[in-house]
């Protein structure tokens, strides 16, 4: 499929995209042990745990006393919680400590980042999704606005406003504790669905964007929805002043900074997992869901030799993506892909660039293969894959 099929495609998912609104009992693990591990580099499956319907994401902190956290989201469509965020133990796979105390409603994503004073590695970021038919709802009628046309106040005008703000998507910053720091959100950025920061403690956001593109006319700009990943960073602004489209919190979307929708390097379109790694040069990993591939772009940060940005659709013998949900990078300078409907996850080379190999060539505890991965993890000894077809995370180690 030509890279312009794959836009329009993407662009005519939009509006339902839009639309969407999107405690648990927790596991204990299948162990698979016994087994001598031989050293040809490949991946081992050593756990399968069992019980984790509805997982989301992973996220691996990196460094010494590194920790895992998953999180599960089961849907809905009402205002209860629809999911949770815990630690879990890296070798048995059980809650370390209880759920993140924060007010999240409808957690999709997680973030490991610096706190912006002292620490480049000592905040969780969480990433509600919200409701946008919640948060959008006529107070006429008590209905989604899906029409655009409602406006409170002024029912003939141009709208899709935002009456529930408590429902909308919004950034939750925690401690490694899981105690609530801070939050924001942005009413500019319209669906949100990846997450990551870097050691300054800046977040980036990809989702769909309210974009104003000028006309012939200097008067009059044309509302749209476009693909973005955009940069939050801490404070009011340069200027002090709070922006009317955060309405709490103290962050500021930088606009100096920000990956556009397209096809080529440097361009998105449907960004959903996300990564900032700085082994390689300072960096964002991004899983290019419209484009079937992933991709290495600028942070804003760093500006990198053109030839360290690249997507991994020039990677030869790199085995196709049919949809990339997530990216995960280590300390070594490798990068992971959890290709959901591929039912594949594959490992890159950052520092050549390259395909390296399959993760998963191993089946889980009972025999069988991945059926849906859609989140990845991984340091440069282990792997920890969450498959939402199976409802299981399974833990690979590598073989030296």
């Amino acid at each position: 499929m030509r890279a312009r099929d794959r836009l329009v495609m993407a662009a005519s998912a939009l509006a339902v995209l839009l639309q969407a609104g999107c405690g648990a009992d927790f596991p204990l693990p299948t162990e698979s042990g016994g087994r001598t591990i031989p050293s040809d580099g490949s991946y081992q499956m050593i756990a399968t745990w069992t019980g984790w319907d509805g997982i989301r994401d992973l996220l691996l902190t990196q460094g010494n006393g590194s920790q895992l956290f998953a999180l599960v989201n089961y849907g809905g469509s009402g205002t209860a919680p629809r999911g949770a965020v815990r630690e879990i133990s890296r070798s048995a796979g059980t809650p370390i400590g209880p759920e993140f105390a924060g007010n999240l409603f409808n957690p999709v994503a997680l973030a490991a980042g610096g706190d912006g004073v002292a620490s480049p590695a000592n905040r969780v970021f969480v990433l509600d999704q919200g409701d946008t038919c919640l948060a959008r709802t006529n107070l006429a009628t008590g209905l989604c606005d899906t029409t655009g046309t409602w406006r409170p106040g002024n029912p003939g005008s141009w709208g899709n406003r935002i009456t529930d703000l408590a429902h909308y998507w919004k950034l939750v910053e925690f401690d490694l504790l899981g105690a609530e720091k801070s939050s924001f959100t942005d009413t500019l950025m319209a669906f949100v669905n990846g997450v990551t920061a870097d050691d300054q403690g800046n977040v980036y956001v990809s989702g769909v964007a309210l974009i104003f593109l000028p006309t012939s006319d200097p008067r009059l700009t044309e509302r749209t929805f476009q693909f973005r990943v955009w940069r939050y960073r801490r404070g009011l602004g340069p200027d002090g002043v709070r922006d009317p489209s955060m309405p709490y919190g103290n962050w500021y979307r930088d606009t100096d900074f920000e990956i556009r929708q397209g096809t080529g390097v440097g361009a998105v379109v449907d960004p959903r997992g996300i990564d900032w790694n700085s082994t390689v040069g300072p960096a964002l990993f991004i899983a290019d869901l419209g484009n079937f591939r992933g991709e290495k772009v600028r942070d804003g940060n760093t500006t990198l030799p053109n030839s360290r940005y690249y997507h991994t659709l020039d990677f030869e013998g790199a085995p196709d993506l049919v949809e990339p949900l997530d990216i995960a990078s280590d300390r070594d300078g490798f990068f992971y892909m959890a290709d959901a409907g591929g039912a594949q996850v594959l490992r890159y080379d950052d520092s050549v660039p390259g395909y390296v190999q399959r993760v998963d060539v191993e089946p889980n505890a009972s025999l069988l293969p991945l059926l849906r991965p859609v989140t990845v993890a991984a340091d440069p000894d282990y792997a920890y894959v969450g498959d939402a077809g199976r409802g299981e995370i399974l833990r690979y180690k590598r073989r030296q």
